[in-house]
């Protein structure tokens, strides 16, 4: 009944109703690590196993059996973990109680209107529409702007489609990372010289295209006639948007934090659930998290901490977070310049901060040794000298604060718009067209070659297959051309040039109900992830179909959470955030301010 391979647990149901024991072990070696189930007389328990004597006897075993000349280990430098996947669940503590607590009020006040409303249909009285926190938390009053669908800028409908396939190229990046870590290491190894694993590895530039919409949205918003007039009226009022910033995203990432801290272990049972805790665990506490200052810390004590591949993973949840908030905080500046009037100026500044921050990023990769994207992973210094270093992974959001500028300038029909010149000339039939297919050809060409182009000097036995030079200036270079190549699918729709890819394809219902969920299914995808990864008895193989099942499992149920996570948190307190702020700016004299989005 026990395991009898590498990363295989044998029959855990099987062995538990033969009243045996069954213990799991984790054992650890340069360069893997692997997981095996074994099930045993109930006279030993699992903490028998970790004492230093049957340490040396197990190692003894390992070391002359079979396994040792096949598998790159040595057994006897190698740790043993052994735990007892039954009882192996942290105390159910205080921060268990208080996030139960306060998912308990959540839907209480959400429930306050539907059972008021209930109330007033059996009784015949006639309902009233409710005011205050009922209503700002009322599920009935969020649900139904949520299902509004109504493309608001048909100019930006493709901006709905672009979002929710980064947030779908997350989630299978995910999905396909945690198999990684939990299949068969020999089999493991032959995979990861195929397509799948290209295709893994493409997925991380999804975190590059939330940047650059960030930096798009920021710019379209605060570059607006009344709010930059506001803003060079009242400069101090600059404090106010970035405490509008933060009170948008603090209640749905607290929440989130606290769910996987405290009652994610809780959720799943089996072999290999007890490996999930380590991705639950904080051991240095969440305030660096909610402080986005987690990437300051080279400490590799991260809240949600793990083991390097399992760091990478983590650094493409939470990454975005952090980042976006410090090159939000930085991009102020040029923005307060523009709202200053220093309009010409402030472009400049941009593109410098783009050019400097793509110099920025080509020398890290010159000194560190950073190759294209699939070879870099193993690369200890990469993750917190270039990925999560905010100035590294700035040049796509820096890109769309300019693009969001100019478009913002075309709206409002000011005079020598670059866009506004676009328009007209596309008024031109011939035009529109050639216009169309340079774009569509630029763009598709660009991410396909992104995507597939590098994968004969992945697989090929010469490292120099592609120069070192030149890999060190694809690493840096590779993350800004993919946002450039997705600017230029959008760019005909942002001038007005509407066809069946950007008003359909790109704009159908479902994205644009993802697009409005995606901020709280971003935040919840990986938990649910972890939960169907872990729970099956069964060792996953990376294999596409086994990657594309888990990867559609948690769609659909992050969906459905990220639903009440927007109905309950996301939608009731950013209308409480908008109130806070109008409640400081207005005693004071009725202005346009920044926030009134």
């Amino acid at each position: 009944m026990s395991g009898d391979w590498a990363n295989k647990f044998g029959y855990y149901e099987m062995c538990l109703r033969e009243e045996y024991h069954y213990s799991s072990v984790m054992i650890k070696s340069d360069p893997m690590t692997f997981f095996y189930g074994f099930c045993h007389t109930n006279i030993c328990e699992a903490n028998d196993f970790n004492q230093p004597d049957a340490q040396e006897i197990i190692k003894d075993k390992l070391g002359n059996s079979i396994i040792s000349k096949i598998l790159p280990i040595n057994f006897g430098s190698a740790s043993y973990i052994f735990v007892d996947p039954v009882t192996h669940y942290p105390d159910f503590r205080i921060g268990a109680y208080s996030t139960i607590i306060i998912i308990f009020i959540l839907f209480c006040l959400g429930l306050m209107d539907p059972y008021k409303r209930l109330l007033d249909s059996l009784t015949n009285s006639q309902t009233k529409k409710p005011k205050g926190i009922i209503a700002d938390f009322s599920l009935i009053e969020n649900y139904n702007k949520l299902i509004d669908l109504k493309t608001i800028d048909p100019n930006l409908a493709i901006f709905n489609g672009v979002r929710s396939i980064a947030f779908m190229m997350v989630v299978y990046g995910h999905s396909a990372l945690l198999i990684i870590q939990s299949t068969y290491q020999m089999e493991l190894l032959q995979a990861l010289q195929s397509q799948r694993a290209i295709i893994t590895v493409d997925m991380l530039y999804s975190v590059d295209v939330f940047f650059w919409l960030g930096g798009f949205f920021m710019a379209f918003v605060m570059c607006e006639t009344k709010r930059a007039k506001a803003l060079a009226k009242n400069p101090i009022s600059i404090f106010l948007v970035i405490l509008h910033r933060l009170l948008r995203i603090w209640p749905c990432y607290i929440l989130c934090i606290m769910f996987n801290s405290y009652l994610l272990p809780y959720l799943g049972e089996g072999p290999r659930w007890w490996s999930a805790m380590n991705y639950t665990t904080c051991s240095e506490g969440a305030w660096r998290n909610l402080l986005f200052i987690d990437n300051f810390f080279h400490d590799w004590q991260l809240c949600f901490g793990w083991g390097w591949y399992q760091k990478l993973q983590k650094m493409i949840s939470f990454l975005y977070l952090t980042s976006d908030i410090q090159l939000f905080i930085i991009c102020l500046i040029p923005m307060t310049l523009y709202a200053l009037g220093y309009k010409r100026v402030t472009k400049y500044l941009i593109i410098c901060m783009i050019i400097s921050s793509v110099i920025y990023g080509i020398v890290l990769c010159f000194i560190y040794d950073f190759l294209i994207p699939a070879k870099v992973t193993g690369n200890k210094d990469f993750y917190y000298t270039y990925y999560v270093n905010s100035l590294a992974r700035s040049p796509p959001y820096f890109f769309g604060l300019f693009m969001g500028m100019l478009y913002r300038e075309f709206k409002q029909k000011e005079q020598n718009s670059f866009l506004g010149l676009l328009h007209e000339k596309a008024k031109d039939p011939k035009f529109k067209l050639l216009f169309q297919i340079i774009c569509y050809l630029l763009g598709f060409g660009i991410i396909s070659w992104l995507i597939f182009g590098w994968k004969q000097a992945y697989i090929a036995s010469d490292p120099t297959y592609w120069p070192y030079w030149f890999q060190h200036l694809y690493c840096a270079l590779c993350r800004l051309t993919f946002v450039f190549g997705v600017a230029c699918l959008c760019l005909p729709n942002m001038i007005g040039i509407y066809d069946i890819f950007n008003r359909k394809a790109m704009n159908n219902s479902f994205f644009k109900f993802a697009a409005k969920i995606s901020f709280a299914c971003y935040l919840i995808h990986y938990m649910v992830l972890l939960i169907l990864n872990y729970t099956f008895y069964i060792t996953p193989t990376y294999l596409t179909l086994d990657v594309i099942q888990l990867f559609v499992g948690c769609i659909v149920i992050t969906m459905i959470a990220g639903v009440f996570l927007t109905l309950l948190v996301e939608m009731p307190f950013g209308t409480l955030q908008v109130k806070i702020i109008d409640s400081i700016t207005k005693p004071k004299k009725k202005q346009q301010t920044l926030l009134e989005q």
